[in-house]
């Protein structure tokens, strides 16, 4: 007996300790459970909040009342045809106690409620992390915009000098910065209605004149924006700039009619907290069920079942095929993911566990390695997020089984370069395409686009990024600050440090086709070929058709809302939409002789799709397709 009673004692000492540890975190916590219920004028929220003042109170805009199942909460009303902070919502700054030092990075999260009949209009602003002095500030604050829409709203203390920088960025991890022909990406997150919204936010500011802060955000626990290169919250000379205050401000802004709303219309928020340390799900914070005193969850199985072996030879030109086996005794699979040579290919939620099979997003995603040695990682992460991981060893060789893979480079691939001349403007050009030409190129498996701004007559590269759909190593890749170019002289080229992209640092010759923009490797034997052409290019410059007749094809618009138009079918046999996991949603076969139709989308979840074409000689293509 005495035995329990001291084993209970240590127990309660540890849950205590870990309870101190997570309060030590907490740099400021506020919810309205304490505050009697009413109508509250300048002074009673001074007092309620230590603030110094507060807008909107005195005009009868700021409310604490009692919320079923939510206990006491802020309460905040914006007037019919109002807009900015004198007329609209409230308007104040909230600062936690000094901790006595210099705080460059914190989450803060809290719950916001639009009832059924909120008008979000053009846009309105809500809570978010500032720096205040009385001589500067910045706020790193969010918007709400049509339809729920969800911004980061950045007002920097000095504006950014470069051109093309952005005060409102949206919530989206395809692209936090664009919004083609003004849609929103299909991502593109959204504040929901009717319910409590849990919004967390997390920036960690820049080292002064370096690109490494970080802009993060999760809604109601799912990630929805994760920026990890800005560079413009501290300017070069700005290093005494720190996060020291709540930027408590919630108004309809702008100044038409566009954002007025039409009616009263109100928002209720509630349990404000600033951490050092990710806050998450407030209610059970260390994903331990609760129950048990601890986390007795056991790993994931994981193993290879397509090649069995641990070391696989195959020779150039091989078709290869990969399965894995996972499986959770206490739990279930939450998802599986496969890496070559540690970078990420793809993952797959549901079994089979598969790739490189001829329903893949991308089927040869396993293929056209290079000559040498590869090592296949597979990791599988069960529902309680513990992971394990099996590897197997691909070897690639030569026809006369050579795998050292000093095969040089190949001259075929380098388009003339380097060329006589500079490059010319290429005025915010996007490209869908990748297509690596060559060996021993770069991991570019989870590529979705590439975007350039460049302005001859001004020597100004101000955009070169790429997108990725996975987020390896961001969604949003900016290499516009790493690299060098002389695309301006003649013999252009680029050299690229410090990308993460395995593979891709390094020099390149720069040369256009037409519209496409090409890269070629000065010494690794490959060739980047950046096209919105759904055709393979080879490296005589023509471009080599995977399906009879291909050229023909086209299909609009895309992105698409309802009805998708598609023209040149004359050899396709079957159409097959999947979704971006792979799984098959849709199967379409053309009438005879049908050589155009359309076919109706309007019921597939906002997103992005594989069509394939597959033609009556057995050959397929794919295409990208944006439902939005």
């Amino acid at each position: 007996m005495k035995s329990r009673y001291y084993l209970l004692t240590v127990l309660l000492i540890l849950l205590l300790n870990v309870e101190a540890v997570a309060q030590q975190d907490l740099v400021y916590q506020y919810d309205f459970d304490h505050l009697p219920s009413g109508q509250y004028d300048r002074d009673m929220i001074r007092d309620a909040l230590n603030v110094s003042f507060c807008k909107g109170a005195d005009e009868g805009r700021v409310f604490i009342e009692d919320f079923p199942n939510q206990g006491k909460v802020l309460k905040v009303k914006y007037p019919k045809g109002k807009v900015k902070t004198n007329n609209s919502g409230m308007h104040t700054k909230v600062y936690w106690e000094d901790t006595g030092e210099d705080l460059d990075e914190l989450y803060i999260s809290y719950m916001v409620y639009f009832p059924n009949d909120f008008e979000f209009r053009a846009g309105g602003k809500l809570p978010g992390l500032s720096y205040q002095t009385s001589e500067r500030n910045m706020s790193l604050r969010l918007m709400w915009r049509y339809d729920g829409l969800a911004e980061f709203y950045v007002h920097y203390n000095t504006e950014p000098s470069w051109d093309g920088w952005h005060a409102s960025i949206n919530w989206s991890l395809i692209d936090p910065y664009e919004e083609p022909n003004g849609n929103p990406q299909p991502d593109q997150v959204k504040f929901k209605k009717g319910q409590w919204n849990k919004i967390e936010l997390y920036n960690k500011l820049n080292t002064p004149g370096q690109n490494n802060g970080i802009m993060r955000a999760w809604l109601n626990g799912q990630l929805a924006i994760n920026i990890t290169d800005n560079g413009d919250y501290r300017q070069s000379n700005e290093g005494d700039i720190h996060l020291n205050s709540i930027y408590l401000s919630t108004f309809f802004g702008g100044s038409d009619e566009s954002f007025q709303p039409t009616k009263d219309v109100y928002a209720y928020f509630d349990d404000f907290k600033v951490s050092k340390n990710r806050i998450g799900d407030s209610d059970d914070n260390d994903g331990d069920d609760g129950d048990n005193g601890g986390d007795t969850n056991q790993a994931p199985s994981v193993s290879f079942a397509t090649p069995s072996n641990s070391n696989f030879e195959v020779e150039e030109g091989y078709n290869l095929y990969v399965k894995v086996n996972a499986s959770d005794n206490d739990g279930s699979i939450s998802n599986v993911k496969l890496y070559i040579d540690d970078n990420f290919i793809r993952q797959e939620n549901v079994a089979p566990y598969e790739w490189g099979h001829a329903n893949s997003p991308n089927s040869s995603e396993v293929n056209n390695l290079s000559v040498g040695t590869h090592v296949f990682k597979a990791v599988a992460t069960d529902n309680k997020g513990a992971t394990s991981q099996t590897t197997f060893t691909l070897t690639v060789t030569n026809e006369d089984g050579d795998d050292d893979g000093d095969n040089g480079g190949d001259s075929s691939c380098s388009f003339g370069t380097p060329i006589n001349n500079s490059i010319s403007s290429i005025d915010k050009t996007t490209f869908s395409e990748v297509y690596v030409l060559g060996s021993n190129g770069p991991a570019l498996n989870n590529f979705r686009k590439m975007t350039i701004n460049w302005n001859a007559a001004n020597n100004g590269l101000y955009q070169f990024a790429i997108n990725t759909n996975n987020g390896v190593p961001s969604y949003y890749v900016d290499l516009k600050n790493k690299l060098s170019h002389t695309l301006g002289e003649s013999n252009p080229s680029i050299t690229i440090d410090n990308s993460g992209i395995s593979g891709l640092d390094g020099s390149y010759w720069i040369t256009r086709n037409g519209e496409d923009f090409i890269m070629v490797s000065k010494n690794k034997g490959f060739t980047l070929y950046f096209s919105n052409s759904n055709q393979t290019p080879s490296c005589d410059n023509k471009l080599r058709p995977d399906i009879e007749n291909e050229s023909e094809f086209s299909y609009y618009p895309n992105p698409v809302k309802n009805s998708l138009l598609l023209k040149g079918l004359d050899t396709t046999q079957e159409i097959v939409i999947y979704n971006i996991n792979g799984q098959r949603i849709n199967t379409i076969r053309p009438g005879n002789k049908e050589t155009s139709m359309s076919i109706d989308v309007s019921s597939l979840n906002n997103g992005i799709y594989f069509m394939e074409l597959k033609s009556f000689k057995g050959t397929s293509k794919r295409y990208k397709l944006v439902k939005i």
